[in-house]
């Protein structure tokens, strides 16, 4: 057996028993209330130590490991010097944050020693963390410590998942091409996974430890995910490393110091703009590594027809994953840098960033799955029938109505089809006639709340705190400016359609992604100020108008009994409107009430047994009960 090969199984020997000895270590200290100050300082000379011998080993360096030596022999001296007595570890954050550091060098340094004889990069400290070595340690450090902690809340948990999710970072399997897509999937899946726990964090757990938890997490998973977004765009690891080793000793640290769990308010708009930043970060991070891997897999880019230039711009149908990853974000904004002037950059490179972001299949299907979960939290509250069923439709659109049909088919779908296949005139009004159809029968809910992403981004659990308070009729009027843009798109598409005029660009994509990628993004981010379903409360969106044009036809709020309404001094219906429109007034005044900006989202009658939804389905059943 070649040295070579001694050597690289005696290191994998040496971290397998390196690791057991520090599991059974901290784990003696976790499962203590009280430990020995000098003992702690022994302790963490040993851990101090073995680091110091795997970086030794790793240069075999023999005054390496004699100064490392003397090195470790500090804290032991220091133990000999200082007065003994009794600590509780998980109270003293300064302990807790000395316990933290040692063990992330200590796993560092182990890094090192696998990756100088396996994976080695220029510099030690890409080589310590880029490798299955370190993602190995990290899982082993999130099942161990969850085991050892015996806690069982959403908050460790939530901590667990934020490690799992480095233990899977592709930048730690650039050996293969295969295993690093394979492990960017994974670590998006973890990630998805960790952030709705982080969500259920940030609204349950109202103390300073919950709060601190949510919010911070979110901050290292937004630092993970703009390393992820520099790696896939530059193959640069610096930002991606240090990110992760930052996360180590916060992670270590929340495992140690038992952070006090005094009660505090919450901070929902610090968080939702920490996490709304990641989820960015990580839909265009993710969408252009996936797009460069599975192309260099699967596709010979040599013979590629989708090129411009030396860009791709497309995924070929020979891509077995060209539906996830059909454009290159990173491509279209190099498009544009060097297509525009200075002020043509300023303008369009930031819309392009967040368009192109937005409507990547990849970034879709992850923030559907996110509030899937939470939509389902919300099914699991609502008490009447009626807004049960309508939830259950909401979590049934997300995969068919916002990812199938407006991506991958001809089909129009308000600025997100004809990523594939163009959207031709026959299909356009087809689609709008379909629309008209259903919203004069059942409301412009079946649009809102099936179709539109609103409704399963603002239709949660977490998103019915920020319900806007009041309304101003001033929306009411500036609703009609703003569908003049969509009609001036309806009608040149409908002239290029007929061959009458040509354009460089199709209006309906661009008044679309113009609407839906970019300006809804801006009002989502400041959900917190605008109020939830900001779309219809504002007007902004033209096309929920169009639809909503529709509710006068058939659809109505009404109350049982409207004698009811006028001793209601509550009037919950009104309070529990997103949309802040004036049920109980408009009942009032003729019975019912059926304005365009109503996305038939039923909390009113969630609220209030007198209010009830009528639609097509609740006609025929009257007449139906009248015949008999």
């Amino acid at each position: 057996m070649e040295y070579e090969t001694i050597l690289k199984l005696f290191s994998l020997v040496y971290i397998i028993i390196m690791m057991t000895i520090d599991f059974w270590i901290f784990g003696l200290i976790l499962r203590r209330e009280y430990v020995r100050v000098k003992g702690l300082l022994i302790i963490l000379s040993i851990v101090l130590m073995m680091g110091l011998e795997s970086l030794a080993l790793a240069q075999l360096n023999v005054l390496l490991f004699i100064s490392g030596m003397l090195l470790v022999l500090i804290p032991l001296f220091i133990s000999f010097l200082i007065k003994d007595h009794s600590i509780n570890v998980n109270r003293n954050w300064k302990y807790g944050l000395l316990l933290s550091s040692v063990i992330v060098f200590d796993e560092l340094a182990m890094g090192y020693l696998y990756g100088n004889y396996f994976t080695p990069l220029p510099n030690p400290l890409l080589t310590a963390i880029n490798n299955p070595a370190y993602g190995a340690m990290m899982l082993g450090d999130a099942i161990f410590f969850l085991y050892i902690l015996r806690r069982r809340s959403i908050m460790e948990f939530a901590i667990t998942t934020f490690a799992i999710s480095m233990a899977f970072m592709p930048s730690l399997y650039l050996m293969d091409r295969m295993l690093e897509f394979i492990m960017s999937i994974l670590t998006s899946l973890f990630m998805i996974v960790n952030i709705v726990l982080l969500y259920l964090t940030e609204m349950r757990m109202l103390t300073f430890q919950g709060q601190l938890v949510a919010i911070s997490l979110s901050l290292f998973n937004l630092l993970m995910m703009l390393g992820l977004t520099f790696f896939a765009s530059l193959s640069n690891l610096y930002f991606l490393t240090l990110s992760m080793i930052a996360s180590m000793v916060w992670y270590f640290f929340l495992i140690f110091y038992n952070v006090p769990a005094k009660k505090i308010s919450p901070k929902p708009f610090l968080f939702l703009v920490l996490v709304n930043l990641t989820e960015l970060a990580m839909g265009f991070g993710e969408s252009v590594l996936g797009f460069n891997l599975t192309n260099s897999l699967f596709v010979n880019t040599m013979n590629c027809e989708m090129m411009i230039g030396s860009h791709m711009m497309r995924s070929p149908f020979n891509n077995p994953f060209w539906w996830l990853f059909p454009i290159n974000p990173l491509t279209m904004i190099t498009m544009t840098i060097m297509k525009y002037n200075l002020l043509g950059k300023l303008v369009m490179v930031p819309f392009m960033t967040i368009m192109t972001t937005t409507m990547a299949p990849f970034y879709v299907i992850m923030m559907g799955a996110e509030m899937s979960y939470l939509v389902y939290e919300r099914f699991k509250k609502v008490k009447t029938r009626y807004l049960k069923a309508w939830t259950l439709g909401i979590l049934t659109g997300i995969p068919i109505f916002v990812v199938l049909i407006p991506y991958y088919t001809n089909y129009y779908i308000f600025g997100m089809s004809g990523m594939i296949f163009p959207v031709t005139l026959a299909p356009f009004v087809i689609s709008l006639v379909v629309i008209a159809l259903f919203s004069t029968l059942f409301g412009r809910g079946v649009y809102c709340n099936l179709v539109c992403m609103s409704a399963h981004m603002w239709s949660n659990v977490f998103y019915e705190q920020f319900s806007a308070k009041k309304n101003s009729k001033f929306w009411d009027y500036l609703r009609w400016i703003f569908l003049v843009p969509l009609i001036i798109a309806f009608y040149l598409f409908v002239m290029m359609g007929l061959g009458k005029i040509k354009l460089p660009i199709d209006p309906l994509d661009f008044y679309g992604m113009f609407t839906l990628n970019y300006i809804w993004w801006f009002f989502y981010f400041l959900t917190p100020i605008f109020g939830i379903y900001s779309c219809a409360r504002q007007g902004w969106c033209g096309f929920g108008t169009f639809n909503g044009i529709f509710n006068k036809v058939l659809f109505k709020i009404r109350a049982k009994d409207v004698n009811t309404c006028k001793e209601c001094v509550s009037k919950e219906c009104d309070t529990s409107c997103p949309v802040k429109i004036p049920i109980s007034n408009d009942i009032l005044k003729k019975g019912y009430s059926n304005r365009i900006s109503c996305i038939v989202c039923a909390r009113c009658v969630d609220a209030c047994d007198n209010v009830e939804i009528v639609n097509v389905v609740t006609i025929l059943k009257n007449r139906e009960s009248k015949s008999f």
